[in-house]
């Protein structure tokens, strides 16, 4: 017997699969089991024990699989022909039993697997919560978009005002899938949008901004291009401006949605 395995376990059904399924469908189960049981997020109280059993269960048939095959198959016909011998020793005397007797009787061997399989209680999968880091300009243009693309899923999400207010979007059931017919977790995202501190700052759907310029560029009544967040900015300077003040420019704000109208854009000028 091969001292990496005991050729006595079924370690596909460790994995809740049958029999020689796929090395795909190995890993597959493999990772869904351990992603439930792993000591570091489960509440199950013999999670630890149960991790490990997957853990080797994947190992075997991840380095051992064909030796292991053989030896399990070999193991179950030799324990078959021992069941038969003792079964006809004891029953030398008895009657024989009918041929739809033995055929009901390994029927219900062979389906013996996958009744205890279809008896294990439902495990539901646990939330996936992503954060996605954002700059300030990327999520105005989300904003404008109105969606956000998330690669990994493959699909588009709504994108509104709410994410810059730190609120927690939910995709039903895209999260870790469940166990044994248990429905799969949400997927939960939020975003951290970063804003430049020291230039910019969000007050609702406003954004202040204060813009170092030469003192060349300070041309009273003259229009004046700058580029924020929000796009490119027309300011006309009033005569006798304290830097101290702030020129508002209209919309140019955090865009609007359908619960929030277009923000405004306050820009303080400093001449050096």
């Amino acid at each position: 017997m091969n001292n990496n395995y005991d050729s006595s376990v079924d370690y596909f059904a460790v994995l809740g699969i049958h029999f020689g399924a796929c090395e795909k469908t190995v890993k597959m189960m493999y990772r869904k089991m351990a992603r439930r049981y792993h000591p570091d997020v489960s509440t199950i109280h013999d999670a630890q024990k149960k991790f490990q059993e997957i853990a080797d269960a994947y190992d075997v048939l991840k380095k051992y699989r064909e030796a292991y095959c053989r030896d399990y198959k070999r193991y179950q016909t030799s324990k078959k022909s021992t069941s038969n011998q003792t079964s006809t020793t004891h029953s030398y005397n008895q009657p024989k039993r009918s041929h739809s007797t033995t055929s009901s009787a390994n029927s219900e061997e062979s389906n013996h697997s996958s009744r205890a399989y279809r008896k294990l209680k439902p495990i539901d999968g646990k939330d996936r919560l992503i954060t996605y880091p954002l700059t300030l300009r990327y999520a105005i243009r989300l904003l404008k978009l109105g969606s956000f693309y998330i690669p990994g899923l493959k699909v588009k999400m709504k994108f509104t005002r709410e994410a810059f207010m730190g609120k927690t979007f939910k995709l039903e059931g895209k999260g870790y899938s469940g166990l044994f017919g248990g429905k799969s977790g949400d997927y939960l995202v939020r975003f951290n949008i970063k804003v430049d501190t020291l230039k910019y700052r969000l007050e609702e759907g406003d954004i202040y901004g204060t813009f170092t310029l030469p003192k060349s560029l300070y041309r009273p009544k003259k229009a004046l291009k700058i580029e924020c967040p929000s796009g490119c900015l027309n300011i006309t300077v009033p005569n006798n401006y304290d830097s101290d003040e702030y020129i508002k420019v209209n919309d140019m704000g955090l865009p609007a949605d359908k619960k929030h109208k277009a923000g405004d854009f306050y820009a303080r000028l400093i001449y050096s």
